[in-house]
């Protein structure tokens, strides 16, 4: 192992890093005569025996007897040198190597421990990956044929401990391995094993941070409507992530300075998030209703907030809207016929706590042919009601109970009590006079976006132009339009000048 003047220690550590990697074979005849160097440490009958069995003299074994006894015999060898890990290199590189070789052969326990020693390590997220999809492949596999319940126990908890683990790391990978027990689960035969197996992935989901919000899509003879159905087949197997609260000080300082006018409102959206951080931390705000005149920003402020707590957003405008078709799905009888518009944008975002904005909730109109919007929005703002929701489409139970409703009107005269006594209501008031430039700055920073056009470019405002903007200082729509204009003006004018 040692090459030139480099270090012996070093020499050995590197060995060890490389015994991790996926595409390494192990040098067998090397590490045997390591061991048979240890002075009587491992019995060599137990030597001889492994010899014979990798030889394969031992006839009366087939061949997966004899992977089994060989992979049994060289994590018993890994065994006499586990507790020098940490202490002799030379030793801890002599215990990975014959993890690795039992693992070779699909020995769960060594492979567990060969994930440990990676994580416990820090080693790269790809090996760390690696090793933890190995050992819970193997855990899946042993747990599918295992009735002892001693044994199932055990298995259990390496499970829980590799997914925590590697959670902290990576979310979704862990998930990824919630999904390997839950496949494990739908194909084992043994009843013992599919009652433990649903225990632990139900368990792991909701402590990863995960979701399952699609229960079962019902089949269909109708190929137009298999080929939109396959589309969401994924959410019934893989659980979806829930996005989590993140640095709530640099959400609060942009809200305050883009939308100052939004500062009573953003500082209850703070609040609440920073009781959500005392719990599991996940993303999740009451339904809301925002109270104001047309133009104030509204929908504008909920959007920069999604993006600020990088949250996935949708709006949905229920102005004049006479039935619930959005919210529940089509019927599959229709020829247009899609899912709910929430199922859509958490299968489109693989995110189960979205943000879906409900504008104009007071010029919602109503049939009861097709069903009530508000009606339907009744249901989804009660979590337990929302948990079990139906989609008319997908013919299948969706939980939408992470799901993150803010509401916009211009009056409450209009809207039920029932749905009123649901909402928290904030009034939001029309910005002062000293508010707008803040308006104005925003607007040419989502001109130059909307358009793809480099900063670079950005005219420099004149006091001039400062008194042409205020004469629409009157909503902070009026003035992005007005802000819009001139830009055009410039920056055209500026081309032409080019050009000539």
């Amino acid at each position: 192992m040692k090459k030139n003047n480099e270090d012996p220690h070093d020499a050995v550590t590197k060995a060890i890093n490389n015994v991790f990697k996926e595409d390494y074979c192990t040098d067998l005849s090397m590490i045997i005569s390591k061991v048979q160097d240890q002075d009587g440490k491992l019995p060599k009958k137990v030597v001889q025996i492994w010899n014979e069995l990798h030889n394969g003299k031992a006839t009366i074994f087939g061949d997966r007897e004899l992977d089994v006894s060989i992979s049994q015999l060289s994590y018993q060898i890994a065994g006499q040198y586990r507790h020098n890990v940490g202490l002799d290199v030379e030793r801890e590189f002599l215990f990975v190597s014959w993890c690795r070789y039992a693992a070779t052969f699909a020995h769960y326990k060594a492979t567990f421990d060969l994930f440990l020693y990676a994580i416990d390590h820090e080693m790269d997220e790809d090996i760390i990956a690696f090793w933890s999809r190995k050992t819970i492949d193997l855990i899946a596999e042993e747990l599918s044929y295992c009735f002892d319940k001693i044994k199932q126990n055990n298995l259990v908890q390496q499970a829980h401990l590799v997914i925590r683990r590697v959670s902290y790391m990576n979310p979704k990978l862990g998930l990824s391995h919630v999904f390997t027990l839950m496949q494990s689960r739908a194909q084992t035969d043994n009843p013992d094993s599919k009652h433990v197996l649903s225990s632990i992935t139900d368990d792991l989901i909701e402590k990863i941070g995960g979701i399952r919000v699609l229960e079962s899509i019902e089949p269909s003879g109708d190929r137009n409507v298999r080929a939109v159905c396959e589309k969401y087949e994924e959410l019934v197997k893989i659980p979806v992530t829930l996005v989590r609260i993140g640095d709530l000080n640099s959400v609060k300082k942009t809200l305050d300075k883009e939308f100052p006018w939004f500062h009573k409102l953003t500082q209850k959206l703070i609040s609440s998030l920073q009781l959500r951080l005392l719990g599991n931390g996940d993303f999740f705000i009451p339904p809301l209703l925002i109270l104001g005149d047309a133009g104030i920003g509204k929908t504008s402020f909920s959007l920069r907030f999604s993006q600020l707590i990088k949250v996935p957003f949708r709006a949905i405008s229920l102005a004049g809207k006479s039935d619930n078709r959005d919210l529940v799905g089509t019927s599959r009888g229709w020829g247009t016929g899609q899912p709910s518009m929430i199922i859509s944008l958490i299968n489109q975002h693989k995110v189960g706590n979205p943000i879906v904005l409900a504008d104009e909730v007071d010029k919602c109109g109503g049939s009861d042919h097709n069903g009530r919007a508000l009606d339907t929005l009744l249901t989804l703002f009660e979590p337990t009601s929302a948990r079990h929701f139906f989609d008319e489409y997908l013919c299948g139970r969706c939980d939408f109970s992470r799901v993150s409703w803010i509401c916009t009107a211009n009056s409450v005269k209009q809207i039920p009590t029932t749905l009123l006594s649901r909402l928290d209501v904030v009034t939001v008031d029309k910005p002062e006079f000293e508010h707008y430039p803040a308006i104005v700055n925003r607007s040419i920073t989502s001109f130059f976006a909307e358009n793809g056009i480099h900063s670079a470019h950005k005219p420099v405002l004149e006091e001039a132009d400062w008194k042409w903007l205020q004469g629409y200082y009157t909503s902070p729509r009026i003035t992005k339009k007005a802000v819009y204009k001139w830009l055009a003006y410039r920056l055209l004018s500026a081309s032409n000048d080019m050009v000539h």
